[in-house]
């Protein structure tokens, strides 16, 4: 199953759990540090909101080009959420935001050797040593907490703000790394748990969110 087919499966079983109820909806898109965000929002009383959203964002970059190699990374971000919302004190829009995200999130680097080296008399070409591919992952599940201000189905119908903090735990990075030709070596687990220990500070992502609600 791809992405795609996930997120409308995903999508529909939210719709189709009841009939959109004007009062009690509402929907939002924002801009985060987990991409573009799109979410759908149904209220459970005047303190509880629960509501599932989609996040994407995908970005392509040449790294730093030396004499030696060049490289280039490829950092796909997409992720569900399935978050509830809690406002503890009724006369305002503060909220504690918890749940679960489906985390997709990888990045991708190639790196490809630029010159030719002569060892002993014996001259390769980048075309001898080939290629190193590095994939990195995260855990598919990843909890989130946060806090913010706005509440998307309080007041009257019409557009509102949303703001909020957070962080999700995607835990430690699961590293793949390929390679083809005379760097095939470099493509061995101890290199493999190594980067995983160099990334092991990221195992907290923080989330940063900025969005325009509409209240039905």
């Amino acid at each position: 199953m791809n992405r795609k087919s996930l997120f409308w499966i995903v999508l529909f079983l939210g719709l189709s759990s009841q009939t959109i109820i004007g009062q009690d909806w509402a929907i939002a898109a924002k801009a985060s540090t987990l991409g573009g965000n799109l979410e759908l929002y149904r209220s459970f009383g005047d303190q509880f909101n629960a509501h599932i959203g989609f996040n994407y964002f995908s970005l392509n970059q040449d790294l730093e080009k030396t004499d030696d190699y060049k490289a280039n990374a490829d950092a796909g971000l997409m992720s569900f959420s399935v978050l509830g919302d809690y406002f503890p004190f009724q006369s305002s829009s503060f909220r504690v935001t918890g749940g679960l995200l489906f985390n997709l999130n990888e990045i991708n680097a190639v790196l490809t050797p630029v010159e030719s080296y002569t060892v002993g008399g014996d001259t390769y070409t980048p075309e001898d040593l080939g290629t190193l591919d590095a994939n990195i992952k995260f855990n598919p599940i990843a909890p989130y907490i946060g806090l913010g201000f706005g509440n998307p189905t309080g007041g009257s119908s019409g557009f509102g703000f949303t703001f909020e903090v957070g962080t999700m735990y995607q835990g430690g990075s699961i590293v793949d790394l390929t390679a083809k030709g005379l760097l095939g070596p470099s493509a061995s687990e101890d290199q493999e748990k190594l980067i995983e220990d160099n990334l092991s500070w990221f195992k907290w992502y923080p989330v940063v969110s900025l969005g325009l609600t509409y209240k039905f």
